[in-house]
């Protein structure tokens, strides 16, 4: 894993922080840093601690969920997509296990410094708490879909 540091203009390139200003990301920017995983790392495991978001730059990550013994890939995601924002949750601990696919990069920032910035009463910081939402609802929605597919309950009747 590396690490370098970041520039405003770097966050603004993501989705995430498209459109925001660079005055307002400096703080941020400055905490925040480009990382590289080799194929088969983890990023983070399930129901470990975890302080940081990261968009992913390229490459792709597997996400994992453990219950009983059973892991089940929950999602896999890629360049231009959030992972880790169960970071910004009380109690903050990893919902499932992110492994890289390949060589990943991806642009980690403290969980605590995107908090600060989605909290200053701004009119962009109502737009990062609105995108945050919209990615939280995309992912409830391709796990939702993935249940579907694997057609593991039959139909539910009252009782």
């Amino acid at each position: 894993m590396t690490s370098d540091p970041l520039t405003p203009a770097d966050l603004a390139g993501l989705p995430l922080f498209e459109g925001i200003p660079d005055a307002e990301l400096e703080i941020l920017a400055a905490a925040s840093s480009r990382e590289v995983f080799q194929d088969g790392d983890t990023l983070f495991k399930q129901d470990a601690p975890t302080s940081k978001v990261m968009s992913i730059v390229r490459g792709q990550v597997v996400l994992r969920s453990t219950m009983n013994e059973r892991s089940t890939i929950v999602q896999t995601i890629g360049p231009r997509e959030l992972l880790g924002w169960s970071s910004l949750r009380d109690d903050a601990r990893a919902l499932t296990t992110a492994r890289a696919s390949g060589e990943v990069e991806v642009v980690a920032f403290p969980a605590e410094r995107l908090l600060d910035l989605m909290t200053g009463g701004s009119s962009n910081s109502r737009v990062l708490i609105r995108r945050l939402f919209g990615i939280a609802a995309g992912h409830l929605q391709e796990t939702r879909m993935q249940l579907h597919r694997a057609g593991r309950e039959g139909v539910i009747t009252g009782g």
